[in-house]
């Protein structure tokens, strides 16, 4: 038993030892770029933090497990698991943002991973907000909350102009949880999660900070629309 118990706490600091290698040998000029501070996001049944090399096992009822990634072309190997970790804590560093693990509150039992990234469209890059429910807790709204807190990042800390989300065509509750947050389906595009690719639908939210700002800077002022006397 002891050995054993050796044997898995030597392996996990394999493992984060080798995340930690990975992110240092990425070939990345360090000293070009100006991350953010790092971010954090609230709601009200959910904890959010960002991952470590130490959460492997923590991921396998996410990206592992089948009925979660249905939508999204099937379950991660080990090693794509890890790769995937590796790149996510990359962004950290180079982007001040990425995925976040989402905590149920009362529990603390992994509910979602979820968070922004930039992603490349063509010429374009592109700020998203993504979201992985487990899919026992599909269905109660947890999506929906997640995604409104990297809506709420994004345009009141970020300034972000817009925000897009790349709804696989199947995923129909996806796409409602997008819609229920205020994104508007704009386009069919391919797009690459996960080392996949596949027809999605863009849907896209702009800042209602400056839709706000705009119509305001479009109503006519009293002082233009007095008549003098």
């Amino acid at each position: 038993m002891k050995a054993t118990l050796l044997c898995a706490c030597c392996m996990r600091a394999l493992v984060a030892v080798f995340v930690w290698i990975a992110i240092k040998a990425a070939p990345f000029c360090w000293e070009k770029i100006e991350p953010m501070q790092f971010y954090e996001l609230n709601s009200s049944r959910m904890d959010y933090r960002e991952l470590s090399a130490d959460d492997l096992d923590l991921l396998t009822p996410l990206l592992r497990s089948e009925e979660t990634m249905q939508t999204l072309g099937g379950a991660l190997s080990y090693e794509q698991t890890l790769d995937w970790l590796v790149d996510t804590l990359r962004r950290y560093q180079t982007e001040g943002c990425g995925w976040l693990l989402a905590l149920d509150k009362p529990t603390g039992v992994p509910a979602a991973l979820c968070g922004l990234t930039y992603e490349q469209v063509g010429a374009e890059r592109v700020l998203t907000a993504n979201c992985i429910v487990r899919h026992e807790l599909r269905g109660i709204g947890v999506g929906r909350e997640c995604i409104a807190a990297c809506l709420l990042y994004a345009f009141e800390s970020m300034h972000a102009d817009e925000v897009s989300a790349f709804v696989q065509k199947d995923d129909l509750a996806g796409l409602h949880t997008a819609v229920a947050c205020r994104m508007q389906p704009t386009e069919k595009v391919s797009h690459t999660a996960f080392g996949k690719t596949a027809p999605c639908v863009r849907c896209v939210v702009r800042n209602p900070h400056l839709t706000e700002k705009a119509e305001a800077e479009n109503e006519p002022s009293e002082d233009k629309n007095s008549t003098e006397t």
